[in-house]
C-alpha cells in the first residue's frame, strides 16, 4: 500500500439494528409498510356541543358578535355590483401616493 492509505477500513460495511427486508417488497405496488389511517371522529354534532358547554360567558358573547359581524359583512359584499367593486378599487388606488407607482428605469 501506499503512504497515503494506512488508516483505510476494508471490507464490508457492518449496520447496527434489525436488517431491512428487501424481500418484502416495501414498494408502492408491492404492499410491505403501509400507513396508519386516521380514525375521523364519528359524531361531530355532539362534540361540538360538548365544546360550547365549556365555553365561559365572555366567549360566548365574543363568538355570538362575531358570527353577526361577519353575516354583516358577507350582507353588505351580495349587495354590491361587479361595477360598484371596480369603481371603489380604482377610487382606492388614485389615492394612493406617488410613491407606489413603478420608477423609470434607464434613459428615455
Amino acid at each position: 500500500m501506499t503512504a497515503g492509505y494506512e488508516n483505510v477500513v476494508v471490507g464490508k460495511l457492518k449496520l447496527k439494528g434489525k436488517p431491512l427486508d428487501v424481500k418484502g417488497g416495501g414498494g408502492v405496488i408491492g404492499g410491505g409498510v403501509s400507513k396508519k389511517k386516521k380514525k375521523k371522529p364519528k359524531d361531530h354534532h355532539l362534540l361540538s356541543q360538548s365544546f360550547t358547554d365549556r365555553l365561559t360567558p365572555a366567549e360566548r358573547r365574543f363568538l355570538q358578535q362575531r358570527e353577526k359581524i361577519e353575516l354583516e359583512r358577507l350582507a353588505r359584499m351580495a349587495n354590491k355590483s361587479h361595477r360598484d367593486r371596480i369603481q371603489e378599487f380604482n377610487q382606492y388606488l388614485a389615492n394612493l401616493s406617488e410613491h407606489y407607482d413603478i420608477p423609470k428605469v434607464g434613459p428615455g
